[in-house]
Parts: C-alpha cells; sequence; structure tokens
C-alpha cells in the first residue's frame, strides 16, 4: 500500500478517534494491497464517546470502505453484553441499556464481520484525576502565503491549566480539543415560502487531529500543568454567537497510553507529517482467523470535559454573514416559483448550506445539552 494511502488511513482513523467517535494509528507496509479491517473504539462512563468505527482498506489510494451490518458487543467483567447499534453505515454507538462503563471495570469488545470474529485485549477504566480550565488570548498570527506575501490573521488562542488531585505512582491522562457553535440558516419570506422552517445547527469540530495531548504520571511529581496552549482558532463568523471550546480529559490504562505513544511519535515530528514514512502501530485486536492482519484499537476510558464559552461580546470584530441577502438577491428569491426552494439552489441564487445549515460539515439538527 502506498505511503498516501497510509496518511489517508491515518486521518480517517484519527477522525474516528474523537470524543463523539474513536481508535487507532495503522501502517500498512508498501506489499499490501488493502482489504485490512481496521476496528476503531471506546467505551467511557458517560453518554458521550460510546462509539465503534468499522472500516476496510482498499487498495491504491481509495477512500477505506465502510463496513455496515456488523455484530458489535462489549463485554464486561461479569459477563453482561451489549450490542453497539449501527447509527449510520460503519459506525455503532453503545445505547448503554445494560453495560455502562464504570471507573475500575474491565471491559472487552467483540465484532463479527463476514464470518470472522475480532477480539480486543481486556481493557480496565481508570479514574480521571485532574481538574481542567480553559482560558483564552486574542492574537495577531503572521503568515506568508504561498507567493510569499505577508498576511496577518485575528486568531484565538486557547490555553489549559490542569490541577492534579493526586499524584499516584501510576497514572495516564490524554486530553482531546473540541469547538462547537451554533449556525442559524437563513430566513425566507414567508408569503413565498410559507412552510420553510429555518433550521439551527450545531457544529461540533475535534481541533487535536494532529495534536495529541498526553501526561505519563510516572515522569511527573507536579501538581499542576499550566499555560498550554491546546488550540489556535482563526475568527470568523462562527464567533457570530454561542462558541464553546472543550477540553476533554481521558484517563488511560498503560496498554492504552503506550498505543497512542507510538500513534504521537507519527503525528508529532519535526517538520511535516510526510517528511518521515511511518513505523507499524499494533493495535489490540486479533482475529479468529491466524492469518489475518487487522487493525484498531479498542479503549475503556473514563471522561470529563471543561467548557469555555465565547460570544461575539469577547471579539471586538464585525462578522460578515456568508449568507447575507443584499436587494438585488432577494427580488431573484421572491420571483421563483412558490415554495420552491430547489430552484433557490438550482439557479444558484443561494448556497444550499444557507437554506439547510445540516449540510455543513460535522453539523448536527441535535441540541447539545450545555447550549
Amino acid at each position: 500500500m502506498r505511503k498516501t494511502q497510509f496518511l489517508y488511513l491515518l486521518g480517517m482513523v484519527l477522525v474516528s478517534l474523537l470524543f463523539t467517535r474513536c481508535a487507532e494509528v495503522i501502517e500498512l507496509n508498501n506489499e499490501t494491497s488493502g482489504g485490512q479491517l481496521v476496528i476503531a473504539g471506546r467505551i467511557t462512563n458517560g453518554t458521550m464517546g460510546n462509539v465503534v468505527n468499522i472500516s476496510r482498506a482498499l487498495p491504491e489510494e481509495q477512500a477505506p470502505q465502510l463496513i455496515s451490518g456488523a455484530l458489535v458487543k462489549v463485554i464486561d467483567q461479569d459477563g453482561m453484553e451489549e450490542a453497539y447499534v449501527e447509527t449510520q453505515p460503519g459506525q455503532y454507538e453503545l445505547c448503554r441499556d445494560i453495560v455502562q462503563g464504570q471507573v475500575g471495570g474491565v471491559y472487552q469488545l467483540e465484532v463479527q464481520v463476514d464470518g470472522k470474529t475480532y477480539t480486543s485485549s481486556l481493557q480496565e477504566m481508570m479514574p480521571i484525576l485532574a481538574e481542567d480550565e480553559l482560558r483564552f488570548e486574542l492574537d495577531i498570527q503572521d503568515n506568508i502565503s504561498g507567493s510569499g506575501t505577508a498576511t496577518s490573521t485575528d486568531v484565538v488562542r486557547i490555553f489549559a491549566n490542569s490541577t492534579l488531585n493526586s499524584l499516584p505512582e501510576e497514572f495516564y491522562i490524554r486530553w482531546l480539543m473540541e469547538e462547537a457553535y451554533t449556525v442559524v440558516a437563513m430566513d425566507l419570506p414567508d408569503r413565498n415560502f410559507p412552510r420553510y422552517s429555518q433550521q439551527q445547527c450545531y457544529i461540533i469540530n475535534e481541533l487535536s487531529a494532529q495534536d495529541i495531548f498526553l501526561v505519563d504520571g510516572t515522569e511527573i511529581r507536579n501538581v499542576n500543568l499550566n499555560n498550554r496552549e491546546v488550540a489556535v482558532r482563526t475568527v470568523d463568523n462562527s464567533f457570530t454567537n454561542r462558541h464553546y471550546f472543550n477540553i476533554i480529559q481521558l484517563g488511560l490504562n498503560r496498554e492504552t497510553h503506550e498505543y497512542w505513544s507510538k500513534l504521537q511519535s507519527l503525528t508529532v515530528r519535526q517538520g511535516s507529517i510526510f517528511d518521515t514514512p511511518p513505523a507499524a502501530v499494533p493495535g489490540n485486536f486479533v482475529s479468529s482467523d491466524p492469518s489475518e492482519e487487522v487493525f484498531g484499537f479498542f479503549e475503556a476510558s473514563s471522561a470529563d470535559t471543561a467548557r469555555l464559552l465565547m460570544t461575539n461580546n469577547d471579539i471586538p470584530l464585525f462578522f460578515l454573514d456568508p449568507c447575507q441577502v443584499d436587494q438585488e438577491t432577494f427580488l431573484q428569491i421572491i420571483r421563483v416559483p412558490f415554495e420552491c426552494i430547489s430552484c433557490l439552489i438550482d439557479r444558484e441564487i443561494v448556497e444550499a448550506e444557507c437554506i439547510f445549515c445540516s449540510l455543513l460539515p460535522n453539523s448536527t439538527l441535535v441540541r447539545p445539552s450545555y447550549f
């Protein structure tokens, strides 16, 4: 498999390991032709992040094939079992009706695909040990364009302070960063579109896909981890409304930490991720077929979230609405056939995303509990 395909797979797996998703880093050597199964999953002690993603690597630079119809179940130390339910192609979610992750519990994932069974190692869920707090600073970031032109961009820098409640001899922590903000679809004239209802969407973006924030508790004896820059975000119209930055702390066991440390060596390096050929990172799944190579990681991680809310009062800038309608556009809108929303899009009067914000990447119509 070519290096570019590995890099694509690496990105797919990192994205799948977000707090609401999950799994591992994969190295496929240059002689393989694809076909390897990739299983990435997690169980937590809360309602978020209990997701398994399953895909299959394809040859050359093709995108991985999402696997539907798999049988996925988690088994706890008492033998209780619960199936993950497929919520979209290749993604399976735990409803927590029978098995609810808890600190100290031990869990194993079992997946059946095409008559084969894939089993993870046993994973113990460790406790959360730190209290996190976020703060922001406004800054101007200087950039050099591809043509050599100097430009300046307004950015928000997010910093984390973490205080450890205790210092056991051995503990491991990983942090994820994400943002969440609202987008409201454009309003259309009631007279022409009486049944149209504005969508309100919630965009949730992972901000640490290339950054893996880890702490090995055996190497630190300091109860405070302060002023760590965890995200840099360009200021744009997403700050018009409520804009949250969330830091998600995951309590890891040693095996999970070792896995993410190896993954970190692929994503944190001098220069570009393209500079050095990646090394193999084994996961924790085995196949019922001893000759089959399978990739992925299943982890049991306790989770805790700290949030920072920003509004337009925190940003001394004017934001231009990309879906703002001028007089000429308004006249075109009211001239289309009655209730013909598709006409607005087909005739390129407005962008589809301005009417249906649910089309935006990482968008959901389900309101997060903290909004």
